[in-house]
């Protein structure tokens, strides 16, 4: 039984979804939220913060497959948070590795495109995914961009590169950790 997590990185507040891959066949959302750093901890205690939750979540899922969204540096985004957007992601790459789980990195672009292709959204704009996941849910009263994201790339994960034919949602519950 194969477990699928999917993280959007933020220094504060990570998107992530839990998806359970049946088989070639299926997959189906478990859980997916945020994953809520204590701003006022130093950026290195939210790391280790961070280690005790992903323990946490491994210890209830049998996680066999990761997926991040790669770091970019654009307008806006000051080089100090670029630098501790590396950090956090060479930490989640070394955590999956030590723990022999199969870590994907895949640039916006990629999944947002593969995306487009497979919920038929007429744009790969944040807002778009957003609002198409923002409806699909019901309109839950905190549903972030980061939440979307996180699910956004899972399912593009999920149909473009495992190949899975068809994905279920219905079973998923909202849980913002911790």
């Amino acid at each position: 039984m194969a477990h699928l997590l999917s993280l959007d990185q933020s220094i504060t507040a990570l998107g992530y979804s839990i998806w359970h891959i049946h088989s070639n066949q299926h997959c189906s959302l478990i859980q997916y939220g945020i994953i809520k750093l204590d701003k006022k901890l130093s950026y290195f205690e939210r790391i280790i913060s961070l280690e005790r939750i992903l323990d946490q979540l491994l210890s209830s899922y049998p996680i066999t497959i990761a997926v991040l969204e790669d770091i970019q540096k654009h307008r806006g985004v000051s080089l100090t948070t670029y630098k501790k957007l590396a950090y956090l992601h060479f930490f989640l790459t070394y955590y999956f590795y030590t723990r022999s789980i199969d870590c994907h990195t895949i640039h916006v672009n990629t999944w947002r495109a593969g995306l487009k292709k497979v919920i038929g959204i007429p744009n790969v704009k944040k807002s778009t995914v957003h609002q198409f996941y923002y409806t699909l849910f019901q309109q839950p009263a905190d549903f972030t961009t980061d939440m979307s994201d996180s699910l956004g790339l899972a399912i593009h994960m999920c149909k473009n590169i495992l190949g899975v034919e068809s994905i279920m949602l219905n079973e998923a519950k909202l849980k913002h950790l911790p």
